[in-house]
């Protein structure tokens, strides 16, 4: 018994460990990708693949800057995509050509992406795609691991990345050749810098990097209610310049989008109807998507819904508090977000970027839980 006493404290001072939760947090991000590789389908007919079909266009840029001309580039996906795609049929290259108004409207603007995996397609071929999102989902977990680590509590770190990677939404979307993977590397910066002692007492050499992280996120995919968000916290705490500085540039950075044709993909199901029309259904489409991404949560992925579920309790408890008001604001912002395609039944992807604020929160939460009780005075009265 003695034994398996010392054994006992010896396994808890090592799971306490800094280098043990970095080194645990890497190794569930190692099984996830693991997981994700081997098991690559359909989940009550969504698509679960590596492969998304918003992933051909981004496919089809990365060759381009790797020197393909359109027609090579073009073939290569289609040909790819008609050998690996679970349910998307390419009927010919000419699909991502820059003549197909329709399409290059909307991502012409995402350059970043592309353009980042460029060596990785260079490499490894398509799959070289795939290098991007799933090194971020990385970066995002060791960010939140850090925050732990910061505050004392390791063992949060690397417990809380356990629990976010069971989430077969965070997985689905984390590993896929799309751009949300990407926009999560610069929430996850921006989380870092207000995780610190200062808080949102950001000083100039972190505000100029917060608003590289903002111009960059814009020329990843639209974020630009996020940032709004983001402005908005700022101004509670009376930081009024430094609000005006975010909302300013999130405004500058995504202007390359709004000077394009984008009312065709604004509430695309309702294009019979003019701007003004949708802007009039859109708060009934807003209600509409919310309940039904949660709903979809509830039946597909309760880890998650149980998550965001505890994150919207400890924020409401703990209102006052940066992480919590952080949350809410960033819930309902990317609500917003989503619903402006109207899509239904993406399964929570255009809210992925607040898998860092919840991982914040809920390290930032449990950490402070965990030394209340770790320095909480023994009693000792006599009853």
């Amino acid at each position: 018994m003695k034994h398996l006493l010392s054994l006992q404290r010896f396994l808890v001072s090592i799971a306490s460990q800094p280098w043990f939760a970095y080194f645990a947090t890497l190794s569930i991000w190692g099984l996830t990708l693991a997981s994700r590789v081997m098991y690559n389908g359909f989940v009550y007919g969504f698509d679960y693949g590596l492969f998304q079909p918003d992933g051909s266009l981004y496919t089809f840029r990365a060759l381009l800057f790797a020197g393909y001309t359109e027609e090579l580039a073009g073939r290569k996906v289609a040909d790819w995509y008609g050998k690996h795609s679970l349910e998307t049929e390419f009927t010919g290259p000419d699909l991502y050509y820059e003549n197909n108004s329709f399409l290059w409207d909307q991502y012409m603007t995402r350059v970043l992406y592309p353009l980042l995996s460029t060596p990785f397609v260079m490499l490894f071929g398509v799959p070289g795609m795939l290098v991007v999102p799933s090194t971020t989902y990385l970066f995002t977990l060791l960010v939140s691991t850090r925050i732990a680590v910061r505050l004392g509590s390791p063992v949060i770190g690397w417990v809380v990345a356990l629990l976010v990677t069971s989430s077969t939404s965070i997985a689905r979307w984390m590993f896929a050749n799309i751009t949300d993977g990407l926009l999560l590397l610069f929430v996850s910066l921006f989380i870092l810098l207000i995780s610190g002692s200062q808080g949102l007492r950001l000083s100039k050499p972190k505000l100029a990097i917060l608003v590289v992280l903002i111009s960059l996120s814009a020329v990843t995919r639209f974020s630009a209610f996020f940032w709004f968000g983001v402005a908005l916290v700022l101004f509670i705490h009376r930081r009024y310049s430094n609000s005006l500085l975010v909302f300013i540039t999130a405004v500058l950075s995504h202007i390359p989008i709004f000077m394009r044709p984008f009312s065709g993909h604004v509430l695309p199901e309702h294009n019979d109807k003019s701007f003004g029309e949708k802007l009039l259904i859109y708060p009934l489409n807003l209600l509409r998507v919310t309940l039904f991404e949660f709903g979809q949560l509830f039946v597909l992925d309760r880890v998650l819904f149980l998550l965001i579920a505890l994150g919207i309790l400890i924020s409401l408890k703990y209102i006052c508090e940066i992480p919590s008001q952080l949350f809410l604001i960033s819930t309902v912002a990317l609500m917003i977000t989503g619903s402006i395609n109207g899509v239904l039944g993406v399964n929570f992807r255009y809210q992925l970027p607040l898998v860092p604020v919840l991982l914040y929160l809920l390290v930032h939460s449990a950490a402070k839980i965990y030394q209340k009780r770790k320095f909480a005075p023994l009693d000792t009265s006599p009853n």
